[in-house]
């Protein structure tokens, strides 16, 4: 019988096992933070976008990292809304990170709102889901009549700003390794 191995016969693990590997995962898990696993690859990103020298509310904007000549980006895009005072901060949902990836960036930043359906478009949505569904009391959800009438009804787009600031935008940003708060956008309406 090896005197390391002491079996436990309540769940089959050595008193090895539980005593040894317990301890190594504590450690591991109380040095990662420490020591991190290369670094973090995002930093902390704000600023403030003004158009015509007056700040911008409501404005969303979207950080693209632009990959290297193999298209091998070092992150992934992230997304920020301005404040009243023209101010946003940057957040990668995807990658569930503040801030931005470190590096170059397209930048792109839209003023367009939900599209606004009438009372008709609604209604027609409506009856004709509940005809597709086969029962005309079917209780549908505001989410499905939106997601039949932006897949059907085609509207215009109400972006107030020129297209060099998004469709095809012009903007990019280097986001540097400590982070900045000075990401800063001067916008002109022309």
């Amino acid at each position: 019988m090896n005197n390391h191995l002491v079996y436990d016969d309540r769940n089959l693990q050595t008193a090895w096992y539980r005593g040894g590997w317990l301890w190594l995962w504590a450690l591991v898990l109380w040095v990662s933070p420490i020591v991190g696993c290369g670094g973090s690859s995002y930093a902390p990103v704000s600023g403030v976008v003004r158009l015509d020298s007056q700040p911008l509310a409501d404005a969303k904007l979207i950080f693209e990292p632009i990959g290297d000549a193999d298209g091998n980006t070092g992150g992934s895009p992230s997304y920020g809304r301005t404040d009243a005072q023209g101010r946003y901060s940057l957040k990668s949902p995807v990658a569930n990170q503040a801030g931005a990836a470190l590096g170059k960036h397209r930048v792109r930043i839209l003023t367009t709102t939900a599209p606004v359906y009438t009372d008709a478009q609604i209604a027609h949505a409506r009856e004709f889901l509940r005809k597709q569904e086969g029962n005309p009391d079917a209780k549908l959800t505001e989410e499905q009549i939106r997601n039949y009438l932006s897949d059907t009804v085609v509207v215009q787009s109400n972006e107030t700003l020129p297209a060099k600031y998004n469709a095809a935008t012009e903007l990019t940003f280097e986001v540097p390794a400590g982070g900045t708060e000075g990401a800063d956008f001067d916008l002109e309406a022309k």
